[in-house]
């Protein structure tokens, strides 16, 4: 079984800062002077000859992780990262769920940890295959009300990674007690939920309970549970955490 020690603090920052090449995206802002860096901002990436460096495109990466709504990061073999956004960062730092460890990215559960190993395996090994299959999936974390959803699909292929890989996998990772943002009207034309089904749809995407989505929607538990049959049917799941995961990456 793999080590999983963590790291916690200022030693978390540190130990990403190593592990991630030093790609947070406030380093690269000022080792490439460009610490006003916004969308629509004007900046050089480029050598003196015109042509981008290899450190260029990784701050160029870096931003454009940064404007993902979801903790995103480039994966490398065997797990360790070479770009990660500010939302995976702080998914990382909270240490349940999914790590930052020195031998790389390590589960809660053995289990998962080979899993996720193995989807990074095939994003990276076959990019031509596309999403693994076994993508995405959850996992369940010790602390938090919600499971972790992991999406991973293969990334860019660049020579200048620092570990000399030219492959690398995008892992997506959804924190839904961050919150999430899904759009109800979209529940209902891609799935055909009445109003009331992808009300409930939207709240337990969201992370909350039948209880809890039933007490916002002013209706039954059992009302509720009959939408819940109903969107069952409607979009082919049978288990509740089948459908988050399905709806997580259709609507929001």
């Amino acid at each position: 079984m793999e080590s999983r020690k963590s790291h916690t603090g200022d030693e978390f920052q540190v130990a990403a800062n190593q592990q991630l090449g030093a790609y947070t995206l406030p380093n690269l802002k000022a080792a490439a002077g460009t610490d006003r860096l916004q969308p629509g901002s004007d900046f050089s990436l480029s050598s003196g000859d015109g042509r981008a460096t290899s450190h260029d495109v990784l701050v160029a990466l870096t931003y454009g992780l940064e404007l993902v709504q979801h903790g995103a990061m480039l994966v490398a073999s065997k797990g360790q990262p070479q770009a990660a956004n500010r939302k995976a960062l702080a998914i990382l730092e909270k240490k349940d769920g999914i790590v930052l460890t020195k031998t790389g990215l390590v589960a809660d559960s053995a289990s998962d940890t080979r899993l996720l190993h193995k989807i990074l395996h095939e994003a990276i090994t076959y990019p031509e295959s596309g999403e693994p299959k076994e993508s995405p999936f959850s996992v369940q974390r010790r602390i938090a009300r919600t499971s972790l959803i992991v999406r991973v699909v293969p990334g860019p292929g660049l020579d200048c990674w620092p570990d000399g890989s030219s492959r690398t996998a995008l892992l997506k990772l959804y924190d839904r007690d961050l919150g999430v943002i899904v759009d109800e009207h979209a529940l209902s034309s891609l799935y055909g939920l009445t109003k009331g089904e992808a009300g409930l749809a939207t709240r337990l995407v969201q992370g909350k309970s039948i209880e809890e989505a039933s007490a916002d929607l002013y209706i039954s538990t059992h009302t509720a549970r009959t939408h819940l049959k109903r969107i069952f049917m409607k979009t082919d799941t049978h288990r509740q955490t089948e459908l988050v995961v399905r709806m997580m990456f259709t609507v929001v």
